[in-house]
């Protein structure tokens, strides 16, 4: 096998965020690789580039960044960290990791896959949306006729940053396989917490060998794939070091929008004005689990017992008053979350 940039992990490298952009106070990396640098081209030319497939040889100059993965580990770190159990896809875990100067380190070019229905389409299914009562209005825009736009997202298309992929019908894992593609033809590195398992199952056998499918792609992707995660900050810690009484309630929902289209106005005095649920319904950003929106188990439930003897943890930030305090519509300066690789 021939040495190229995904071969090896060591030591850790911490690296300062020095983007133009609005970004986290700081980018760490925990990744170095023991091959040369190759010389970095842009992810536009990446991406129009046809190359033959399964290029193993290859110099690895592009990382592939698996989009829906990042939006929802981020999703998911807010739950672990601050107890935030409000689920939905968010925009700021992909541009964290487009962000992170990790990539500029080594030498490679990032470019992301993610499902259309994350950049455009109805609000149940949008990154940043979920409901009229979770959207972050200042990442989303309503276009009309049922259909909202992430204008974060939006623009990392207009760059060429992103490649948005339809899932036609009974093809969710539409996006998976773009990247895998599109990694494999290129020698590509893979960035995702997903270890496409279920790819691996169904990859077909190499033609002119005798190897199987599965065993050649499982072998790819432990050199190639890379997971990740994200430490996030507490927003407490970080409204004390900017010199604020505490940490402020961001605007989220649809009362912090411009009115709805006249057309889509109710005919009550109540509704006057005001976003209609039976015409932005509650959804689920995963239509093949409606009703699996929060993180967690709800109260009631049966919880995980403490061992008997052991001591409690508070080692978690306290929570504000309001138990549905929308962190994932915090700024990046009042939440402050790095972007780190994990170690082969």
């Amino acid at each position: 096998m021939a040495t190229h940039a995904a071969r090896a992990w060591s030591s850790a490298v911490t690296v300062p965020s020095t983007s133009t952009t609005p970004s986290p106070s700081g980018t760490l990396a925990v990744v170095s690789f023991r091959t040369k640098r190759p010389t970095r081209r842009s992810t536009t030319a990446a991406a129009a580039d046809t190359h033959s497939p399964n290029a193993d040889n290859a110099t690895c100059d592009t990382v592939v960044l698996d989009g829906a993965n990042l939006a929802w580990t981020f999703s998911a770190s807010l739950y672990a960290k601050l107890k935030c159990r409000t689920r939905l896809p968010l925009s700021r875990g992909l541009t964290l990791a487009l962000e992170a100067d990790v990539w500029r380190d080594l030498g490679v070019s990032p470019i992301a896959f993610m499902p259309q229905s994350y950049v455009e389409g109805p609000l149940h299914g949008l990154a940043d949306g979920g409901s009229l009562d979770t959207l972050v209005p200042g990442k989303v825009v309503y276009l009309g006729s049922g259909v909202w736009r992430n204008t974060v997202l939006w623009q990392l298309t207009e760059k060429g940053l992103l490649v948005a992929v339809q899932r036609p019908k009974g093809q969710r894992d539409a996006d998976d396989k773009r990247i895998i593609q599109f990694a494999r033809e290129r020698n590509a590195m893979i960035c995702s917490n997903d270890r496409y398992e279920d790819h691996i199952a169904g990859a077909k056998a190499v033609p002119g060998t005798c190897e199987t499918g599965s065993k050649d792609l499982r072998r790819w992707l432990k050199s190639n794939r890379s997971g990740y995660e994200f430490c996030v900050g507490i927003p407490e810690e970080a409204a004390y070091k900017a010199g604020k009484p505490g940490v402020e309630r961001p605007p989220v929902g649809s009362d912090e929008l411009p009115s709805p289209p006249n057309e889509e106005i109710g005919n009550t005095p109540q509704e006057e004005n005001e976003w209609r649920a039976d015409v932005h319904a509650t959804g689920s950003s995963r239509p093949w689990a409606i009703g699996v929106d929060r993180w967690g188990r709800d109260k009631g439930g049966k919880g995980r017992k403490r061992r008997r003897g052991a001591a409690r943890s508070f080692n978690k930030p306290p929570a504000p008053d309001d138990p549905e305090f929308p962190y994932w519509a915090l700024s990046d300066e009042d939440l402050p979350v790095n972007f780190k690789l994990k170690k082969k």
